[in-house]
């Protein structure tokens, strides 16, 4: 009797162990992702501020870059991989969304249409962020459970 219940204890403490490694490792992958996607999102405005100012220096505006999208694409690789490992449906959307959203910026053919295309994609940014703020507070809920 008493070693069916210390196994029975023992699978437990294991089941528990699993649920808070699987738990960790979405709040690991969440916020790295959350960091992957504001780093895509602050070198798409600084390509836009370095255009501005060149705009303002020159009273044109010059041709979009493409020296930044080697960064660009490892970024959004980061983000891709980071996607790929959370297991939340409505984040994964919500965060596919927006990377298409922010390219759809990177991509202009003139300047002048990337301040619309980033409105654009503040929606699903902020869409995003209160899913992760609900998810992380999930997470870090079961810690103490």
């Amino acid at each position: 009797m008493a070693g069916r219940r210390e196994q029975e204890a023992q699978q437990r403490l294991r089941r528990q162990q699993l649920t808070d490694e699987l738990a960790a490792f979405q709040r690991d992958t969440i916020l790295a992702l959350q960091d992957a996607v504001g780093d895509l999102w602050a070198l798409s405005a600084d390509a836009y501020n370095r255009a501005l100012a060149s705009k303002a220096a020159t009273g044109e505006w010059p041709p979009p870059e493409r020296t930044e999208w080697p960064t660009l694409n490892v970024v959004s690789a980061r983000i891709t991989a980071l996607r790929a490992r959370v297991l939340d449906e409505e984040l994964r959307s919500l965060v596919r969304e927006l990377q298409t959203s922010i390219w759809s910026a990177v991509e202009v053919s003139d300047w002048r249409e990337q301040p619309a295309r980033m409105q654009v994609a503040r929606d699903p940014m902020n869409r995003m962020q209160d899913r992760v703020h609900l998810l992380l507070q999930e997470l870090f809920r079961q810690v103490g459970d």
